[in-house]
């Protein structure tokens, strides 16, 4: 008897090839979609019933009522993120992305520091309307500069974290929700990154991340600032938002992205070695 008859055949490199990347899509899509349900959920349930706590309790300064949505999208954007890094091709970070993303995190801390020491005076104007949201793409920039710049998985999470506990750090208005904030706001930027798996860092993909970015915090805003407002206010806020999160993230940070390329700071980088790719 042959030796053929009693060992399996081992799949071919093409046939691994192709059942791999199915694997890693289908658990992707399961993962995303769980996270999705379980984001849902959470902001129909309410985060104070799901922990047995009375509304008014404070985390951080912020009413346990009012983290439900924040902690909703927090689960439904991580999970996509997670997903769409299950999906892409398996790259991990060196040394230098995490010198480059944390320098990148402490510049965007910085610019924080000095945006809201001057923000109530450059707003006081537009207090009362929607387009106070045009000063909130500031804000988002972080996140997707750490996106183009590093083009790894986490690295708009990771950036925008680090500036925004920076600026915790140092004192502002807001307190501790600026961490969670800041959480939020680079899964919003994160997973655009990760639905395009990681491919894609040109300047469309660049303002669809500060777009998204700005809808999605945009929606924790009129929660916690202006939920007394009408629905056309809202509606416009979260328009206006995104608009800013496209022109001041967006393109901002994909010119600030070439602009660092040419002076051969990111040489070490992929996105300093090659034109960005649409």
């Amino acid at each position: 008897m042959s030796t053929s008859s009693r060992t399996p055949a081992l799949p071919s490199d093409a046939e691994r090839s192709l059942t791999g990347p199915t694997s890693g899509r289908r658990t992707a899509f399961v993962v995303g979609a769980v996270a999705v349900v379980l984001g849902l959920v959470v902001q129909l349930v309410g985060l104070p019933r799901l922990l047995g706590q009375p509304g008014d309790t404070s985390v951080g300064g912020t009413p346990l009522s009012s983290l439900s949505l924040p902690l909703a999208l927090a689960i439904a954007l991580g999970g996509l993120w997670v997903a769409g890094s299950l999906a892409a091709p398996r790259t991990g970070w060196r040394v230098v992305d995490i010198v480059v993303a944390s320098v990148l995190g402490v510049a965007g801390g910085l610019l924080f520091v000095v945006w809201n020491a001057n923000y109530a005076t450059l707003s006081a104007p537009l207090s009362t309307v929607p387009a106070i949201a045009l000063f909130g793409g500031v804000w988002l920039l972080p996140a997707v500069l750490g996106g183009l710049v590093i083009r790894k998985p986490g690295a708009a999470v990771y950036t925008e974290l680090v500036a925004a506990v920076l600026s915790a750090l140092v004192g502002n208005q807001w307190g501790f929700s600026t961490v969670w904030y800041g959480l939020i706001e680079g899964l919003g930027a994160e997973v655009v990154f990760a639905v395009l798996l990681y491919r894609r860092f040109g300047l469309p993909t660049a303002m669809v991340a500060g777009a998204v970015d700005g809808a999605v915090i945009s929606l924790c805003d009129l929660l916690l600032s202006y939920p007394t407002t009408s629905t056309g206010w809202k509606l416009g806020y979260v328009v206006l938002l995104a608009v800013s999160g496209a022109v001041v993230a967006g393109a901002g940070s994909w010119a600030l992205t070439r602009a660092l390329a040419a002076t051969g700071a990111l040489a070490p980088l992929a996105s300093g070695r090659t034109a960005a790719r649409i």
